[in-house]
């Protein structure tokens, strides 16, 4: 029997009908087809989805590190199955944010296939795989997306580095101002956060006031050092937050690999965990980096 290319027309001809969403997506997160059921679902009709930034049919508040994730995913396109539960928040053309469960197939060099349906199921909501508050990363996609750096670090014998941040005084901010100046705070720390991130950069949420940041390729502790120091010195330029002083830091313990072979990303992230509590214990507002 003949193999069969799977040609973009071909791709379009087996797609037409399917009672799941499918798109296709260039590497510049362009919409260039998308199925009937696509439409549907984001309530567009006659090719309206065509031309979209991906992006735009998001909510605003994931917009921004949806481009990274999108941006670090063509660098290492792997096959994510639909059955493996990822969450995504839609925004349909009326406005309407959904919830679509999605599975990711590297097509082309060009194209990403992007297969979808709505979910309905709460408990799969719960499992959001992006903060609801800062719109970064959760814990679960953090592992995934660090684990798939430190291949690609493997493959071009490049480092491996984790930053793992825990803020100084921001039990009192709560206490005093309340929650949402507290939240408030958060959102500020990860936009100075996001600000420093290069191309290939990953952070996320993964506790009240914890921030882990995975680095690729950088070249000297001492540079993992430099970065660390520069880290805590902006998040202590926070002043005032709606009118509100606010004085506050951060401990972070480090570590990097120039042998990313070796460790698993979730180990590195447990080294430098313990690395910032010891940081804590010796007087909070430093940070201690360690080869690993």
């Amino acid at each position: 029997m003949s193999k069969l290319k799977l040609t973009k027309e071909l791709a379009m001809s087996i797609t037409a009908s399917l009672p799941m969403g499918v798109c296709l997506i260039s590497n510049d997160g362009d919409v260039v087809y998308s199925n009937p059921k696509a439409e549907d679902i984001f309530g567009y009709s006659n090719r309206g989805l065509l031309g979209q930034s991906v992006e735009d049919l998001m909510p605003e508040n994931i917009r921004n590190s949806h481009q990274k994730m999108r941006e670090r995913y063509v660098i290492n396109p792997v096959n994510i199955g639909m059955s493996n539960g990822r969450i995504l928040s839609g925004l349909k053309k009326n406005g309407e944010e959904i919830e679509l469960q999605i599975g990711l197939t590297p097509f082309t060099d060009e194209l990403t296939m992007i297969s979808f349906i709505e979910s309905t199921n709460e408990i799969i909501k719960l499992s959001n795989s992006n903060d609801p508050l800062t719109g970064l990363p959760n814990r679960s996609l953090f592992t995934e997306y660090s684990e798939n750096l430190r291949r690609l670090a493997k493959r071009n014998k490049k480092s491996l580095s984790i930053i793992f941040i825990d803020l100084d005084n921001f039990k009192s901010v709560n206490d005093y101002f309340g929650h949402d100046v507290g939240d408030l705070v958060i959102c500020e720390v990860a936009k100075l956060l996001r600000d420093d991130l290069r191309e290939n950069d990953i952070i996320a949420r993964v506790g009240g006031d914890e921030f882990v940041i995975c680095l690729y390729g950088v070249e000297k502790i001492e540079h993992l050092e430099k970065i660390s120091n520069n880290l805590i010195i902006k998040i202590c330029t926070i002043g005032y937050i709606e009118g509100n002083p606010i004085d506050i830091g951060a401990s972070i313990g480090a570590a990097i690999t120039f042998s990313p072979d070796s460790l698993l990303a979730s180990e590195m992230v447990g080294m430098a965990d313990k690395l910032m509590y010891k940081a804590k214990t010796m007087g909070k507002g430093r940070a201690i980096v360690c080869e690993v």
